[in-house]
């Protein structure tokens, strides 16, 4: 099995995009783009597709894959609102190298490469803020690579589990988290193992009191914990 990253979530791009920007200019760069909603599981775009499109984030997770001709699934990363998909892609104008898949309903904006062309053009600021973003987005994935595909699976696991969660209401500390509508098919996915693997992984981990499960639903107890494990596991 080829090495697989535990879903590190994506920190937003758009702000950088759009920095230093005027109204006017922010507005002229909006006007061109359309509103997209999907459903949880929906395909935003497919491994191969033309890359035609700049898609940005702005409600909602969604997943980027990599399909490999043996059917394996390669997770590259769990992207959240004001990130921007297939802008590499787009500028060397490459088919795409990745997929792109709903966790929950999202909304986007899409831009064509035409339209992107036009206001890099048109906007000199943004034409500097989008080298400059592609020369971060390059720095990072280096400086991901690495350490991530040294993780163990219950590492990624447990790192996986923490991107995906949302802060239980009531909870003003932040410690309680939950993750819903995750299979567990979803989720060995994501982590790179077998479904079975997932299963009793689970079940250590609510053995271990860092967790509690029912179908759909998975509670972290602790953060802090839960990351104390992982810091564990890491130095083991």
């Amino acid at each position: 099995m080829p090495p697989v990253v535990h879903a590190p979530m994506l920190s937003p791009k758009w702000s950088i995009a759009t920095e230093g920007l005027d109204a006017e200019e922010r507005q002229f760069i909006l006007d061109r783009m359309r509103p997209l909603s999907f459903d949880p599981r929906a395909i935003l775009f497919d491994q191969g597709e033309p890359s035609d499109t700049l898609v940005l984030l702005t409600e909602g997770r969604v997943r980027l894959y990599q399909t490999l001709e043996s059917g394996e699934e390669f997770t590259f990363g769990l992207c959240i609102a004001g990130a921007i998909l297939g802008l590499a892609a787009l500028v060397t104008r490459e088919p795409r190298i990745l997929s792109a898949v709903a966790l929950e309903p999202v909304t986007a904006s899409v831009m064509t490469r035409t339209d992107f062309m036009n206001c890099l053009n048109m906007v000199p600021r943004f034409h500097w803020n989008i080298t400059r973003l592609l020369a971060i987005l390059a720095l990072q994935s280096i400086e991901r690579s690495g350490p991530l595909v040294l993780d163990s699976a219950a590492v990624r696991l447990c790192s996986t589990l923490k991107s995906l969660a949302r802060q239980e209401s009531g909870d003003a500390a932040g410690l309680r988290l939950h993750v819903d509508g995750l299979t567990q098919e979803e989720l060995a996915k994501m982590v790179g193992v077998s479904r079975n693997w997932i299963a009793i992984a689970l079940g250590e981990l609510e053995r271990l009191g860092l967790i509690t499960k029912r179908r759909g639903h998975i509670t972290i107890i602790s953060a802090r914990r839960l990351d104390a494990f992982i810091v564990g596991a890491r130095n083991h």
